[in-house]
């Protein structure tokens, strides 16, 4: 390591980005002066999410960081979506809920403990001028980056959905919640984060909450018209709102990472979507990085490209994930078939990672349950190897050429027959004498779900089998996934 000229360093926010990067800091260069400032109010939010996997690497690296009371803990394998009251199991693989109040108090607490750091309770409103370096930690809405928002390049992008992040006083099992309340679903994602206490977030369509009179509510009324809605689920628990009514999810991206001498950690360089569990662990993989490079590099510019250059490439790939993930939902909250473990499995695969073929290495009864509801009994057969019947076209298999006339296309049966197909963008609003399933073209960009949203819709309210056109094979196991998904009946190249 070669000494770094850094001798001070002002981190704004003490959550955990900002106080990861001083007990960071503090290990690596004992002889810098940092200022850790800390505002007197909270975030949102209940409980936060780890895999055992990342609590196991960030012991290695501070053994302190997560010896907290049992009573701020949960853990779990396995998580269950209850839909139309059918509970389905699926595998989590090994998570922990932690209390975020109690979290974030034991890291103010071990950051002010080094002895070269000196923890300041109040609101930074300009920033710290007699500092080698100073580091934005301050959150998605930090003030101080939207008054840069030039030269950081900072775009912030709303979502289609809100959601109500709420706490309950009982333990209840990981899960999401599928409530059909007749003007569409109420998705809920719940997970215990404490001995005592769970995270309970509601998310679903404004025209939703609309239709039911939620979606101007006070707090105090809504926590009470929820916790009716989900008396059962609760078991008669109250809940308690954490933020301020209903909010949009914000996507916060910046072009750039770093002006002058200041540089941007966690949530204030970057958000992605609370379904993917995984906001808290990148604030803290940034965080780390951050203090290594200014350890590891003669300057704070070079330091800072190297953080630069490391994380963003990680951040991106993530943001893309979760905007899977963003889109998933808000199309399940805009309504649709659900359709038991179909929709699971879509849940599950909305990541690009999960195909058919790793959710069946990782979780192979949940997928031999998904395959026996989409074939009508128990197979060994794999989603495309499904029978179907199109039209008068009995296929045994769903990997499929089509031939396109015009604005139709036509499959063709082993024995001759055919079935007419009408290609289509949106769900055609009259009956269709004559066609015998929809097709609908992929799209070009994105991943899994952008892909193949159109489809998805238009088969979620038609009667109709979806083809899914594309114009080069499919490899077999992306068919697969999206199959057993429901996004498409079947996948057509032309």
């Amino acid at each position: 390591m070669s000494g770094a000229p850094v001798r001070s360093v002002a981190v704004v926010g003490a959550g955990p980005a900002g106080a990861f990067c001083a007990l960071e800091l503090a290990r690596l260069l004992p002889g810098t002066s940092i200022e850790l400032y800390d505002r007197d109010e909270r975030g949102p939010g209940a409980g936060i999410v780890l895999t055992d996997e990342f609590a196991e690497r960030l012991r290695s690296v501070h053994p302190e960081a997560l010896r907290l009371p049992s009573s701020a803990y949960a853990s779990w394998r396995e998580t269950i979506t209850v839909i139309d009251g059918e509970r389905i199991p699926s595998g989590a693989f090994g998570m922990s809920g932690i209390s975020r109040q109690v979290f974030h108090a034991h890291l103010r607490t071990l950051a002010a403990r080094c002895a070269n750091v000196r923890l300041i309770r109040r609101a930074v409103t300009e920033l710290p001028e007699q500092t080698d370096l100073v580091v934005l930690a301050d959150g998605a809405g930090s003030e101080l980056r939207r008054e840069r928002a030039g030269s950081f390049g900072t775009s912030v992008t709303a979502g289609r959905t809100r959601y109500l992040w709420m706490s309950t006083p009982s333990v209840l099992e990981p899960c999401f919640l599928l409530k059909d309340v007749g003007p569409g679903p109420l998705v809920v994602h719940a997970y215990p984060h404490a001995a005592a206490e769970s995270t309970f977030i509601v998310e679903a369509d404004p025209d939703t909450l609309s239709a039911l009179g939620l979606l101007d509510l006070s707090a105090a009324e809504a926590e009470l018209r929820l916790a009716t809605l989900f008396r059962d689920e609760l078991c008669g628990a109250p809940l308690t709102a954490r933020t301020t009514g209903w909010l949009p999810f914000r996507t916060v991206i910046n072009r750039q990472w770093s002006d002058g001498h200041t540089v941007l950690a966690g949530d204030a360089a970057h958000t992605v979507h609370f379904s993917t569990g995984s906001g808290t662990t990148l604030a803290i993989d940034d965080a780390l990085c951050l203090a290594r490079c200014i350890a590891d590099h003669e300057s704070p510019q070079a330091a800072v490209a190297a953080y630069e250059s490391t994380r963003k490439p990680v951040v991106e790939q993530m943001q893309a994930e979760a905007a899977e993930s963003t889109a998933w939902f808000e199309q399940l909250c805009g309504g649709g078939r659900l359709e038991g473990h179909r929709t699971v499995f879509a849940l599950r695969s909305r990541r690009a990672l999960n195909t058919f073929s790793r959710l069946r290495e990782r979780d192979p009864e949940f997928v031999a349950r998904t395959v026996a509801r989409l074939a009508g009994k128990v197979t060994d057969a794999e989603p495309v190897d499904v029978p179907l019947t199109v039209g008068r076209v009995r296929i045994d298999h769903r990997l499929v050429k089509v031939e396109r006339q015009g604005g139709r296309c036509v499959l063709r049966g082993s024995d001759g027959a055919e079935a007419q197909g009408l290609i289509v963008d949106q769900t055609p609003g009259q009956p269709l004498p004559g066609i015998d399933f929809l097709a609908v073209r992929a799209r070009p960009e994105g991943g899994r779900v952008t892909r193949s949203a159109a489809a998805a819709h238009i088969r979620g309210v038609t009667q109709l089998p979806v083809a899914l056109l594309v114009d080069e094979d499919l490899p077999r196991d992306e068919a697969n996934t999206l199959i057993a998904g429901a996004r498409t009946d079947l996948v057509a190249v032309l």
